[in-house]
């Protein structure tokens, strides 16, 4: 893109680099299951040194919100609750996650998305976090401390260099703009309009990209979510071979929801259910 530079090509570039942030995200979302190293100490801080830290985020902040969206699906207690703000204070679906909508809605949301500035807070966030929640930082001013070192070390290794710029062109603006967009399409299919009514199949929905999507929108086998939740311990790389054993083995097959592309699953998300067929309301 720097040597041939033309606008649509850098799209393509914003686009494929989100994706690559995503997919760091990905893998540091398995290390929050302690999949990545057998020694949790090694496991935690590879995490947040590669993974977490480059994208504002970190091990801990993550669990933190994570493990009660596992422990705690579709309840008051789950997290992503709090973190997507996806339901009231009275329990009830945001006008923003009530699916299924209509096209032009979930477009305009999707185009929200993509505007810097919500991108732009989100980094903030991460860059403060350290600072913030004890739960954040371990209760440990030493854990704070060597995060906002690690930024600080980043900022004068790029202005140094003079790459200042290219930093802005090539790692924040994807992060601000095409990797959120990927973030919130990745959680509309998993949990948005699944039209299982068997339990508990109706709380989770298993997405299979296509080629290009996984490079453009869904990387590292994360659409495989349903399988994810029954097994958090499996890692990403052993969720096609769990997938392909639950269809075969058991009741999978019949009564899960899945689609064979991000855009069928989005189709299942804008189409209306017929009222046989809508999954019970979460208690």
């Amino acid at each position: 893109c720097e040597h041939s530079w033309h606008p649509l090509l850098y799209l393509v570039a914003i686009a494929f680099i989100g994706t690559r942030q995503h997919a760091l995200l990905v893998i540091g979302h398995d290390a929050s299951h302690y999949t990545l190293f057998k020694n949790r100490w090694l496991n935690d801080h590879i995490a947040n040194l590669l993974l977490f830290w480059p994208t504002f985020a970190g091990a801990e902040t993550f669990r933190f919100f994570h493990r009660d969206h596992h422990r705690y699906l579709e309840t008051e207690k789950d997290k992503n609750r709090e973190l997507w703000k996806t339901h009231d204070a009275a329990g009830n679906l945001t006008r923003e996650w009530t699916y299924p909508k209509s096209q032009t809605d979930l477009f305009w949301k999707l185009a929200q998305k993509a505007a810097f500035f919500r991108g732009l807070k989100w980094m903030l966030l991460g860059l403060l976090s350290p600072l913030g929640r004890k739960e954040f930082r371990r209760d440990s001013w030493a854990y704070a401390l060597l995060r906002t070192s690690y930024y600080v070390s980043v900022y004068l290794i790029l202005s140094h260099f003079n790459l200042l710029f290219e930093f802005l062109l090539y790692w924040a603006i994807p992060f601000c703009t095409w990797q959120i967009v990927a973030q919130y399409i990745r959680l509309i299919c998993e949990h948005s309009a699944v039209q299982s009514t068997v339990k508990p199949y109706h709380m989770t929905r298993t997405t299979l990209p296509r080629l290009w999507e996984k490079l453009f929108i869904l990387p590292r086998n994360i659409g495989y979510h349903h399988e994810h939740h029954w097994y958090p311990s499996v890692p990403f790389y052993n969720l096609p071979q769990l997938h392909k054993y639950l269809k075969e083995e058991t009741q999978f097959g019949t009564h899960a929801t899945y689609a064979h592309s991000v855009y069928q699953a989005l189709r299942q998300c804008t189409k209306k259910i017929a009222p046989e067929e809508k999954p019970p309301k979460a208690t």
